[in-house]
């Protein structure tokens, strides 16, 4: 009878036990970060009455099973059950969640601990605390990388967060700007670039014989011929037709295309085999059965202008134009039409900015035209002569309009020095579809901003010419602001990709600086697909970077899924100031409660693995959000139910074996 009082008595302990964890349970459901508890029981001992006996078949007997009394019940274990909380978004830029596997580590002196509970705030000496204790949240201090200045690394000691919320960064000058997305590669080029196939070869067989084509302009000079107008050579490692065919420039029909012929200095084998057609352009060479076949209109880029003479209204001069903007080179072919049936019998004549008498076209910084000057030195400008060889003759001007985008044909007035008349006989425009430009901010080592406009200009196949410029500070000195980038078959860019500038911004009290330019990708790590590119697209190129800023302030910060505290700055500048760090263990259930929502190592829990979020295994943070407690009321209530109706019935077995005893008492009397 002494048995079942004691039986009762541990049932009545362990479901006290039991409603108190519950109680802590209940008591917490709205505690940050908490995580319940479940009570696990066990029975207690046995005592045994009789022992267990084996069958015995000799004897005809089964087996015993052995007789036990049970002496009650213990709590076998209190388990934390570490689940996830519903995460619950607070607007506070302290409040930190995680959604995974970790804990923040925190510290109190020299005591670690490790909580889910993310209610942080700022102290006096802006560190990040834990709300009502204190604790110092730990993690590590970004940094600068010292290679890469797009790049911010962390530091390798574990110390506490600091965001002195007001502090300064002083300004930081403009080194590195890059350049990302696309140049379209379908426009033609932004000025007349004559015949568009110089620089490509063609692969052709001719009766058994593969010929490479190549094309060239005006071998000889400079000054460009009329009779050397352009070269087609076939090279078929000894063929037959190996030579060059010499097309020269006779005129200009009444539609604006040359009129053109095979020269005289063409090899004889391969113009037997060669027939042009001077009205459709068509070049045909043939070998057997086997031709070879180009229009070479359809592959001549050139502006065609006519205009009356001003001294001879029956005069009409036609001009053909192309420019090489590579080498700053302007041909003007022309020839005169007296208007008596058909073109003059005489020869095309052609200017030639190169000719060692005349001089570069120039171009200003942004890329527009300056008015033609054959001797810049001069700072004037100068006529061109056009003579056509039969004894009429004009000078004109190229007189850049307001917009810099054209050249005005001017005639001169004839006078000493001669100047334009300011009547436009005709105009030579640049394609301003094929020129593409953006704007991005720099900055100079005090933090001023100036506006940098680069432009692209397509100068012939897979080749455009970049230029960067000032255009609100003219006066601030700029070198090495042009160039040319290539693009290869596959539409990206071919060689460094890159370019430097050198700004003089002394001019204006601050460090002259070097920027480069990255129309490639690769200073940022990334593949050249991601630099600027030459698809048949439109036209999407723009800086995305640049490195420089003003003097900021400090004025609020975020935290990112990776951890990273990011300051934002009144520059708008963002910059990475710490990084949360997360313990994972090998036991979480075997942490220990210290209170305060903390826990600490014990040894069953494992050594704290210190690691970044969203590494190793560690879950990600969820900024300006608290995870809540994981207790569930509903279960909660229902186990109470249980710890209630077990505690009332041990105690029935505590009552009912008094009462047991009362009788046997009572048999005295």
């Amino acid at each position: 009878m002494l048995r079942s009082l004691m039986a009762g008595v541990t049932g009545i302990k362990a479901h006290t036990t039991y409603l108190d964890v519950v109680g802590n349970n209940i008591a917490n459901v709205n505690t940050t970060g908490f995580k319940k508890s479940v009570t696990t029981f066990q029975d207690l001992l046995y005592q045994t009455a009789k022992g267990a006996t084996a069958p015995d078949a000799g004897a005809g007997r089964g087996g015993i099973n052995p007789m036990q009394v049970g002496l009650g019940v213990n709590v076998a274990a209190i388990e934390t059950i570490h689940t996830q909380g519903n995460v619950s978004y607070t607007g506070v830029s302290t409040d930190f969640a995680i959604q995974g596997d970790g804990y923040f580590v925190v510290k109190d002196g020299n005591n670690t601990y490790y909580t889910r509970a993310g209610s942080f705030i700022r102290d006096g000496a802006d560190n990040v605390v834990s709300s009502g204790t204190g604790y110092m949240l730990q993690g590590y201090a970004m940094s600068q990388d010292p290679t890469d200045p797009t790049k911010y690394v962390q530091g390798s000691t574990l110390g506490a967060i600091n965001i002195p919320i007001g502090q300064k960064i002083p300004a930081k000058q403009t080194e590195l700007v890059g350049f990302r997305c696309n140049l379209d590669s379908s426009v033609p080029t932004y000025l007349a670039s004559g015949f568009t196939a110089v620089g490509t070869q063609q692969k052709v067989t001719l009766d058994g014989t593969q010929y490479t084509v190549t094309f060239a302009e005006s071998a000889g000079g400079p000054p460009a011929t009329p009779d050397d107008f352009l070269r087609i050579t076939f090279d078929g490692a000894g063929g037959p037709l190996d030579g060059t065919l010499e097309m020269q420039l006779d005129g200009v029909d009444a539609e604006g295309n040359p009129v053109l012929s095979i020269g005289a200095g063409s090899t004889a084998a391969l113009t037997a085999a060669t027939t042009y057609d001077p009205n459709t352009g068509l070049l045909t060479v043939q070998d057997g059965t086997d031709r070879w076949e180009m229009n070479l209109w359809d592959n001549l880029d050139m502006d065609y202008v006519t205009f009356k003479d001003p001294a001879n209204p029956n005069l009409t001069w036609k001009v053909l134009t192309e420019f090489d903007p590579a080498s700053n080179r302007m041909k003007v072919w022309y020839q005169s039409d007296d208007g008596a049936g058909g073109v003059n019998p005489v020869p095309m004549a052609v200017f030639d900015s190169q000719d060692p008498a005349a001089g570069p076209i120039l171009f200003n910084s942004d890329g527009t035209f300056r008015s033609y000057d054959s001797n810049p030195a001069t700072q004037d400008i100068d006529p061109i002569a056009l003579d056509d060889g039969a004894g009429n003759t004009l000078d004109i001007f190229l007189v850049a309009n307001p917009s810099g985008r054209s050249f005005l044909i001017q005639p001169s007035d004839g006078g000493v020095p001669p100047a334009a008349t300011g009547e436009t006989l005709g105009s030579l425009n640049q394609r301003i579809s094929s020129i593409h430009e953006t704007k991005i901010d720099v900055y100079d080592s005090l933090g001023n901003a100036y506006t940098l406009e680069v432009s692209w200009e397509k100068t012939s196949n897979n080749e455009w010419r970049w230029r960067a410029w000032l255009p609100d500070n003219p006066g601030i000195p700029i070198t090495g602001n042009e160039g040319l980038i290539t693009f290869g078959q596959d539409g990206r860019i071919t060689g460094t990709g890159t370019a430097t500038i050198d700004l003089g911004f002394g001019a204006v009290g601050a460090k002259d600086t070097t920027v480069t330019l990255d129309f490639s990708g690769k200073t940022f790590e990334k593949d050249d697909l991601e630099g600027v590119t030459q698809y048949g697209s439109a036209f999407t190129t723009k800086g995305y970077y640049q490195d420089g800023y003003a003097m900021g302030v400090l004025e609020d910060f975020a935290v990112g899924a990776d951890g990273i505290v990011t300051g934002v700055y009144s520059n708008g500048k963002n910059q990475p100031i710490a990084r949360l760090a997360l313990a994972l263990f090998a036991n979480p259930q075997g942490l220990l409660k210290m209170g305060e929502t903390v826990f600490m190592e014990s040894p069953n829990s494992g050594v704290a693995q210190i690691v970044n979020p969203q590494e190793g295994g560690a879950g990600k943070i969820a900024g300006s959000s608290l995870e809540m407690s994981n207790v569930d009321l509903a279960e909660e209530f229902v186990s109470l139910i249980k710890g209630q109706r077990g505690f009332q019935a041990n105690a029935r077995v505590v009552t009912t074996g008094d009462q047991v005893l009362e009788e046997l008492i009572n048999l005295k009397r």
